[in-house]
């Protein structure tokens, strides 16, 4: 037993010894780890001190800018009281001088109804008229009117001066009472003169003067300081000429040039006898006014409704005032520093500072701190005057507000200025700066006792480390560490790239390929791997809009994106529905994949319908769209071609990441969309294979002939049309359809531009009811046209008395000057909705208008349509030229409105003057003759005689669309358009301008043309001429060559559209050649003839289009398509004209004949027009159940063969 005790002890002894040993190991060991983790606690510890200190250094930079920002705080809301006091105080100041103003005129206006009416009660008449007890009147009168001097200057003609000077003689009495007046007037602070000496003539300052035709001698004044004569010293003299014939012009109160502006020692010594030195520095502005006088006017009188043949001007009466009276008490006492400049547009400046009720002058010119510029408020005097009037219900004589008007200007002083400044914003620095420096030392104690529990849990830490580091060896624990990374980290490791690649095309966005280009590539070398897969089943389809390239030369970029956000939207809804990926779009091509990201067995079948899909509903979009984008738009078709077969798909990473398709299967799509068909589903063989396979063989059929394919050579190629078996097409309609649809006057194709153009002028009718809303013309005003004979007499005052269409063309159309009320009403308008009955009214004129149109080839409906088209896009151009008019940042609206009236010469500014220049587009080829007005001369044509040789197919044009317009059934269509006589003239000039324009074969009407462009644009030519009279003459000749260029715009678009109208154009030509209407074959000029146009013609017009200044980027596009197409005709034009040369005498059979002379014009006339010809009064006829049908009846369509007729009058040359 002991021995057996000892050997254990032995063993136990031998266990400890090698536990010992391995102890020692361990110890070592974790000596090691302990002391990288004290430098791990220590690293931790220098982290933490440095976020410390830079958590402190933020602090500072806070409590920095915090201060900053609350002092720039503080201070601008300082400003902002300072802007709105002086806001306030200007706004005061406009009151209170419009209420002196009206104060002033009231008192003058008094004493004009005293004087006339002393003048009726003693049955006297003018000149000879004396108003009893005049000092006591003129006393009232002065202080009401803040005036220091008044006088009435009767209008004495030349045969009276004699008679007149003996009867001021014998009733000087007035003098003697008016200087007893004021000697007795303790208050009168100017010179009494007791003895005077008669000067008994009519005289001025040198003399008598001379013989004149009239007169405005002094008679009755008060304060009266006779020193050389107290009365017949003549007003009219060079310097109050012009102002006093002013008043005689327009019978409006007149301002004068301001006097003592700079001083003279006479007009100081004048007005010192008079006013005196007490009260105000005699060497001060003054300005006189001039109130007239009317013979028979009493206080019952509308003076404003007087006939100037029995209401004359007799005379007037003469206010002098100092300046400063106009500013004295018009603000509180509290209220500082308002600086007024006061100005003319006769160059007369001068500068005052308010001070509560006090005034100061400062001086001439304008001299107020330029600091304030920013500020300033203006107004004119008459607007501040007749504000005032209005409010208080005035009944004279407006301020003149058109000859030499005054203005004044507003501007803060560093005196109000220095009211508003104070120390808070240092006070409220300073508190700011105080609460951020607590803040910050109770940062520094949460941090040293947060510092204090960071070092018990770190040290907490070290021994929990210890702890693990004891009971696991290093492996495991850097494993167990670990463990919770390598869980996350592991699905993304066992994804593949077709995975990556599905979940890429699924996401929302692709912010995947920007995220995995920017990893670590040593950390992620997996994740970085391009994101791309091999797809061996696939179908690809292109799809291109045919025709989309010229239909969007013409067209507004916001059309052209309508109508691409409009198809490709119903483009991507068809793909989700039908499982296919959209991949991308590249302009009007549409480019989609069956088979990915998930494959699909039946990719070619879905691609097929898919295909079929878009195809439907293009026809639908565009069909619904050419009512608002206009002519060409239902025509558009796609173009499509499909191929099958594999692709690369992949990720391209970068800024933009995108998805794209690669591959032998993506170029033989685009050959099958290139090399296909309008309208045809195009498939290669691969396809059609995969279609037959899956059992579509009824839908493919075999295209005759192969193609020839870039990159491929000759391949047979297919077409396919997904179909039903079985399945017969509808009609279209049912037999019910069949019996109750109306017959329509139009075919689909007119009806569509008819809405297109119906579209077109709502909206510009809108704007013309919002802009007369705006100037408050009232709704129920009486309409110029009630019967036929005031229609018949309306016509008579707008055409003159037996004169045509020509005669009405005017050089100079005054278009409404800007008024920003008026625009600002009318921008804050209540949307404008018109009636039923209006809008049908407009349907049915187009429609008729329409019909109107001989069915040529060139000179039809779409015509007119196109060339509306082209109006519309100009002036879209002219409303909103952004590249020429910028408005600038702190720019008001109106500042910015007034800005871009200038800049468009006034035609942004009326929507009348822009629905006339379509109006004009759309009927100016109404009942064309088909024939140059050369050719009618020949034919010896009725219209030769009417229209006295001159324009007769323009002329004719527009009597027949305005004695439409005149019918009975569009009054109220007339209403919305015109609402006045002023409108209705305006309308009707512009209309014939317009029109008259389009006739550039007169030599004599061209030259003029070229005349007025050039009076207008040339800067020598416009001397002498006001500023209104030039901007209405280049808004007139800008609208003439605007429709110019819009008739030809086919020549200044692009290439396929100039070919389209060039072509229609040579067709109409060679039928009239056939027909014997036209002496020449024009295949024998055409060439020639169109390098001549466009040299002569057409690329001087773009210019001028460009040299105006206002058609912004359009007349550069214009003047670029006609020089490319001059240059294309040139290369291209001799084989074109020969294939056409070619076609024409293949197609048109028509015998060599000659029209009677006389019979050319009712050959080529529609039977609209010979009923506008032949019945002026009775009504056309419309459906009541829709506008756009008409009913058929003999009197407007009767059942007649109309003859093709054939060409333009510029291309006859």
């Amino acid at each position: 037993m002991e021995e057996i005790d000892e050997s254990i002890f032995d063993d136990d002894n031998v266990s400890v010894a090698v536990g010992s040993t391995a102890e020692a190991s361990n110890d070592d060991n974790d000596k090691v780890l302990l002391q990288q983790d004290n430098n791990i606690a220590e690293r931790e510890s220098r982290a933490v001190s440095l976020v410390r200190f830079l958590v402190f250094f933020l602090l500072i930079a806070i409590t920095a800018g915090v201060a900053v920002g609350v002092y720039f705080y503080v201070s601008n809301e300082e400003t902002k009281s300072f802007e709105n006091d002086f806001r306030d105080s200007s706004d005061k100041a406009f009151d209170a001088i419009g209420s002196v103003l009206d104060q002033s005129l009231g008192a003058s206006d008094n004493l004009m109804g005293t004087a006339v009416s002393h003048q009726l009660f003693t049955n006297s008449f003018w000149p000879f008229v004396t108003i009893p007890n005049f000092a006591v009147k003129a006393q009232k009168i002065l202080t009401l009117s803040r005036a220091s001097v008044i006088g009435i200057y009767p209008k004495v003609m030349g045969a009276d001066r004699t008679a007149w000077e003996e009867y001021a003689l014998e009733n000087q009495g007035w003098v003697d009472e008016s200087l007893k007046v004021q000697r007795e007037n303790k208050y009168f602070k100017g010179t009494n003169i007791d003895s005077y000496n008669d000067y008994p003539h009519i005289h001025t300052n040198e003399g008598p003067s001379e013989i004149h035709s009239k007169y405005y001698p002094t008679w009755q004044t008060s304060p009266v300081v006779p020193r050389w004569g107290p009365w017949g010293w003549d007003l009219y003299n060079d310097y109050y000429r012009n102002d006093l014939d002013q008043v005689e012009m327009t019978r409006n109160v007149v301002m004068g040039q301001t006097i003592n502006l700079p001083s003279s020692q006479s007009t100081i010594d004048w007005i010192a006898d008079r006013v005196g030195f007490d009260d105000v520095d005699p060497s001060e502005p003054l300005f006189p006014t001039y109130y007239p006088i009317i013979g028979n006017a009493t206080d019952a009188v509308d003076v404003t409704r007087l006939d100037p043949e029995s209401h004359q001007v007799v005379g007037v009466i003469a206010t002098t005032s100092f300046w400063r009276r106009l500013f004295e008490n018009i603000l509180s006492p509290g209220s500082r520093g308002l600086v007024a400049v006061i100005g003319s547009d006769c160059n007369q400046t001068f500068t005052f500072q308010i001070d509560g009720p006090y005034v100061k002058y400062h001086g001439k010119g304008d001299l107020h701190n330029r600091d304030y510029n920013g500020f300033g408020r203006f107004s004119y005097m008459a607007t501040l005057g007749q504000r005032a009037l209005r409010e208080r219900q005035y009944s004279g004589f407006p301020l003149n507000a058109d000859y030499c008007p005054y203005w004044i200007r507003l501007f803060p002083s560093d005196d109000m200025k220095a009211q508003h400044e104070s120390t808070d914003p240092i006070i409220f620095t300073i508190v700011t700066v105080s609460i951020f420096i607590f803040t910050t030392l109770f940062f520094l104690v949460y941090d040293c006792v947060s510092e204090r529990r960071q070092k018990k849990v770190l040290q907490v830490a070290v021994q929990s480390t210890a702890v693990v580091s004891s009971l696991f060896p290093q492996v495991f624990r850097d494993r167990i560490f670990r463990s919770q990374e390598g869980k996350a980290n592991h699905k993304e490791r066992m994804s593949t790239a077709r995975l990556r690649l599905q979940h890429f095309l699924r996401q929302d966005d692709n912010s995947y390929g920007m995220e995995s280009s920017r990893r670590d590539p040593a950390a992620h070398e997996e994740d970085n791997l391009p994101i791309a897969e091999l797809f061996s089943d696939t179908t690809v389809m292109f799809a291109d809009i045919a025709g989309f390239t010229a239909w969007s030369s013409v067209r507004e970029p916001a059309q052209v994106f309508t109508l691409l956000e409009t198809l490709y939207g119903s483009f991507d809804r068809l793909a989700a529905r039908r499982g296919v990926f959209k991949v991308e779009t590249i302009g009007d091509s549409y480019v989609a994949v069956a088979g990915l990201p998930d494959p699909r067995y039946d990719h070619a079948v879905v691609m097929a319908k898919f295909a079929c899909d878009v195809r439907k509903t293009t026809r639908e979009n565009v069909e619904n769209l050419g009512k608002t984008l206009g002519p060409d738009t239902a025509e558009l078709e796609l173009r499509i071609g499909l191929n099958s077969g594999p692709v690369t798909a992949g990720v391209l990473r970068g800024e933009r990441s995108r998805f794209q398709l690669f591959g032998d299967t993506v170029n033989t799509a685009a050959r099958m969309e290139s090399t296909g068909v309008v309208s045809k589903i195009h498939i290669s063989q691969s396809t059609a294979d995969l279609l037959i396979k899956a059992g579509k063989s009824h839908w493919v059929t075999k295209r005759d002939g192969e193609v020839e394919a870039k990159g491929k050579g000759r391949i047979q190629t297919f077409w396919v049309e997904p179909k039903t078996r079985g399945h017969t097409p509808s009609s279209g309609h049912d037999s019910a359809d069949e019996v109750n649809h109306h017959v329509q006057v139009v075919d689909d194709k007119t009806q569509r531009l008819v809405e297109w153009n119906v579209e077109i002028m709502v909206k510009l009718l809108r704007q013309i009811v919002a802009r007369r809303e705006g100037c408050e013309i009232l709704v129920g005003r009486k309409s110029w046209k009630t019967t036929v004979l005031d229609r018949e007499k309306w016509e008579e005052e707008i055409g003159g008395n037996g004169g045509t269409v020509l005669d009405e063309v005017k050089e100079v159309i005054m278009l409404p000057k800007f008024d920003h009320a008026v625009a600002k009403a009318s921008r804050t308008a209540k949307p404008i909705e018109l009636s039923l009955t209006v809008l049908a009214q407009l349907r049915d004129y187009i429609t008729f208008v329409a019909t109107m149109y001989t069915d040529k080839p060139f000179h039809n409906f779409e015509h007119a349509s196109h060339v509306t088209m082209s109006v519309v896009k100009l002036m879209s151009r002219i409303i909103a030229p952004s590249d020429q008019v910028i408005q600038e940042a702190g720019e008001t609206k109106g500042t910015f409105e007034s800005t871009l009236h200038d800049h468009t010469y006034g035609i942004t500014s009326d929507p009348l003057t822009q629905f006339a220049c379509v109006f004009s587009a759309l009927i100016h080829d109404v009942d064309h003759p088909g024939v140059p007005n050369t050719q009618l001369i020949k034919e010896n044509s009725p219209l030769v005689a009417k229209y006295k040789g001159k324009s007769m197919a323009e002329q004719k044009s527009v009597d027949l669309s305005w004695k439409l317009l005149m019918k009975d059934q569009f009054e109220d269509l007339r209403m919305v358009i015109c609402n006045t006589k002023s409108e209705m003239a305006r309308f009707r000039q512009l209309v014939a301008n317009a029109v008259m324009a389009t006739d550039i074969m007169d030599k004599d009407l061209k030259s003029l043309r070229n005349q007025r462009w050039d009076k207008a644009f040339s800067e020598g030519s416009r001397l002498g001429e006001s500023q209104i009279v030039n901007t209405n003459r280049k808004a007139t000749i800008v609208i003439e060559h605007m429709i110019q260029a819009s008739d030809v715009a086919h020549t200044m678009q692009h290439w396929h559209i100039f070919r389209k109208w060039n072509e229609r154009l040579f067709e109409e030509m060679y039928l009239a050649y056939k027909q014997g209407r036209a002496e020449k074959n024009p295949g024998e000029f055409w060439y020639q003839g169109e390098l001549g146009f466009f040299d002569f013609y057409v690329i001087p017009l773009a210019k001028k289009l460009s040299d105006c200044g206002v058609f912004g980027v359009s007349s550069e596009e214009y003047l670029s398509y006609a020089k490319k197409n001059r240059e294309e005709w040139e290369n291209r034009g001799q084989e074109v004209v020969a294939a056409m040369i070619s076609k024409y005498e293949s197609v048109v059979q028509a015998p060599t004949r000659s029209l009677p002379v006389g019979d050319s014009n009712e050959a080529s006339t529609t039977s609209m027009a010979k009923v506008l010809d032949e019945q002026d009064d009775e009504p056309m006829q419309s459906t009541t159940s829709s506008p756009s049908h008409f009913a058929i009846f003999p009197a407007i369509c009767p059942d007649e063969q109309q003859e093709p007729i054939a060409t333009r009058d510029f291309l006859a040359v």
